[in-house]
């Protein structure tokens, strides 16, 4: 069959050589002439080439531009550059550019120039192979991040209405790492089955990472068609997924960004569908959401903090505030809540709740939590050394800081440098992070169990709550959330929910501790219930060790080590 030859040659004794050349070999080349680049341009928009052989020098383009027209018109095509001089450092530029081969005009046969055609279209062949390997997701034969990257970038500088969908598998990495590689594989492959029957034909799906997809729609007509598609995936995921004899639920968070409307530019609308995802995520999953401009601000923001947490650490500007829990039947102090404060030199003191998220998200939350400890044990031996009751202190751990690998020698290691007796220390975790990796989590607080702090659940009740893990885990206290202390003044839900809790502790032998007090008439219902510690600006807002101490000498009372229940290590079948 004889190979199509696109000629880009000006010079009219030129192609007439290179006709002859070929002509000499019994070549059966089907060559097309075009003497400009528009030309050119205008043929491989109706014809596939098997090669160009490329004149540099054209009335209407020159040198390396003529090269990167071709390149826009048709990336596939292989290209033979043609040159009047024998310029070793311009041929090796111009192969760099992507050009599989460079001659010299009037130098060589025939059989050179056939050589290098054939030579030409292998090692576009290769190139193409290699290309197409590199920017393909090996476990889902799915285009991987490379690839969504280069349609996104192509599909912008065609100015098409499009969107882009970047979605999380809500808990993939959890039945992944508790249940081994092959249910995780098999649990995959269902969804990717399911999220191609979502799509429509022309559109991509890509996987960008172990629980990350994304969906480029082309050609919208408005986001009401977007939508449609978002609810579709959400709709996928509302069967259970079946591994085997097992069976798993899980949802996606599912972020949207639109073009133009969001932005022409790839990288930002990429970042504009990953701030809507973390939007998602953060509404409580299972949802999806779309870009606007005003989260763009709060991306810009959080980048700054970020950057800013940076340099607090480095310089120290972080302190600890203390809350009094005070027992309830008499109204002395056995411990406090240490909370995290931050002297920002511009934007004066920060209260957890503004840079926390911003902590966990960019790892700093670790070198913060062992300050936290650390700092704790100091201020215990401060409160020793001057003679004031010493308090318990409750201390907040995060959840990327229980995934530590030895977080527990680590406490074990801060508490014994400083002879801090560990039945001092009392850490608190959130319901999500103790159910998140439930075996993982089980063991680690076994291990901290062993070093002989006290371990609390914070914020009993906001959450999914669970009562099994009350059974499963060695719990020493159980603190209700503010959400149902504040509505006891006025909802009988609340009350209702609220001595439900207290009753549910009461029976597992665990301590109470009621967050958010701010009324006497709060403060007489938990009594009557047995709360037996309460914490909230009705007895005291959080204030700086020293200010605190007057309040432990006045009411303070040595901390009291309370009898421990056992709990024994419960195997849970996954399922």
């Amino acid at each position: 069959m004889a190979r199509k030859i696109l000629l880009v040659e000006d010079d009219s004794d030129d192609a007439e050589f290179l006709r002859l050349s070929l002509a000499q070999q019994n070549s059966t080349a089907d060559i097309t002439r075009t003497s400009l680049i528009s030309e050119a341009v205008a043929a491989l928009d109706n014809e596939r080439f098997d090669v160009v052989l490329l004149d540099l020098n054209l009335p209407d383009c020159r040198g390396v531009e003529c090269v990167e027209k071709i390149q826009e018109a048709d990336e596939l095509v292989p290209i033979v550059v043609l040159s009047g001089h024998d310029d070793e450092d311009f041929a090796v530029d111009i192969l760099n550019r992507g050009v599989q081969d460079y001659l010299v005009k009037w130098e060589g046969d025939g059989r050179i120039i056939l050589r290098a055609i054939r030579y030409a279209i292998e090692r576009k062949r290769a190139e193409i192979k290699v290309n197409y390997l590199a920017r393909l997701d090996w476990p889902t034969c799915l285009p991987n991040r490379q690839y969504l990257s280069d349609e996104l970038a192509h599909a912008v500088r065609g100015r098409r209405p499009m969107a882009l969908l970047l979605l999380d598998v809500d808990g993939f990495k959890t039945i992944s790492e508790a249940l081994g590689r092959s249910v995780g594989e098999a649990v995959l492959r269902e969804i990717v089955q399911r999220l191609t029957g979502c799509i429509r034909e022309g559109d991509l799906l890509a996987r960008l990472g172990s629980d990350e997809f994304a969906v480029l729609v082309k050609d919208v007509e408005g986001p009401l068609e977007v939508e449609a598609v978002a609810r579709k995936i959400g709709g996928a995921f509302q069967k259970p997924f079946q591994a085997g004899e097992q069976q798993f639920s899980t949802t996606t968070s599912v972020g949207i960004t639109v073009c133009p409307a969001d932005g022409t530019d790839a990288v930002a609308l990429l970042s504009s569908a990953a701030t809507a995802r973390s939007q998602a995520k953060a509404q409580g999953r299972n949802t999806f959401k779309f870009f606007t401009s005003s989260m763009h601000e709060e991306v810009l923001s959080h980048r700054r903090l970020e950057i800013d947490l940076t340099v607090a650490i480095g310089q120290g500007q972080f302190e600890l505030l203390y809350q009094p829990q005070l027992r309830l039947a008499d109204h002395r102090i056995e411990a406090v809540e240490a909370l995290l404060g931050w002297r920002h030199p511009e934007r004066g003191r920060l209260s957890p709740s503004e840079f926390m998220s911003v902590a966990e998200e960019s790892g700093h939350i670790i070198p913060l939590s062992l300050w936290v400890i650390e700092e704790v044990c100091r201020q215990l031996k401060r409160w020793e050394s001057a003679g004031v009751p010493v308090p318990r202190v409750a201390i907040n751990v995060a959840a990327a800081q229980l995934r530590q690998p030895g977080f527990h020698d680590t406490v074990r290691s801060v508490l014994g440098a400083h002879s801090v007796d560990p039945g001092l220390i009392e850490l608190e975790f959130t319901e999500r992070s103790l159910l998140d990796n439930a075996d993982g989590t089980r063991e680690r607080l076994f291990a901290l169990r062993d070093v002989g702090v006290r371990l609390a659940i914070d914020d009993f009740g906001a959450d999914r709550s669970c009562l099994s893990y009350l059974r499963q885990l060695p719990l020493d206290v159980l603190k209700v959330d503010r959400s149902f202390v504040s509505d006891l003044d006025t909802s009988e839900d609340a009350r209702v929910i609220c001595s439900a809790i207290l009753s549910i502790a009461h029976g597992f032998l665990l301590d109470t501790v009621a967050k958010g007090i701010e009324s006497e008439q709060q403060e007489a219902f938990l009594t009557k219930h047995h709360c037996l510690y309460g914490q909230g600006n009705h007895f005291g807002a959080p204030i700086e060790a020293d200010a605190i101490r007057a309040m432990l000498i006045e009411r303070g009372g040595q901390a009291t080590r309370r009898p421990r229940v056992t709990r024994k290590r419960i195997a849970v079948k996954a399922g």
